[in-house]
């Protein structure tokens, strides 16, 4: 992806409860925006891409995340 390119992740309910808060592995490349979950429990997460660098965005504890989301972040177009 882009820098400046912004990423919804939408995320199910969970059975064992709501999902845990979002954390950037380095925000200065990948920055959580947002972070709210609706009555059903679906869970919406916004993430922006700022600078150029590879990425993990992940649910749960450090050892062991519930959900990784890994970006690449380009200075071009990729195909």
């Amino acid at each position: 992806m882009r820098s400046g390119t912004t990423v919804t992740v939408v995320l199910e309910p969970r059975a064992q409860g709501s999902w845990p808060q979002p954390r950037s592995s380095n925000p200065m490349l990948a920055l959580v925006t947002s972070s709210a979950t609706d009555g059903r429990g679906v869970t919406r997460v916004t993430v922006s891409a700022a600078r150029i660098g590879s990425v993990s965005v992940t649910w749960g504890p450090e050892g062991a995340p519930l959900f990784t989301l890994r970006l690449s972040v380009a200075a071009y177009p990729v195909q």
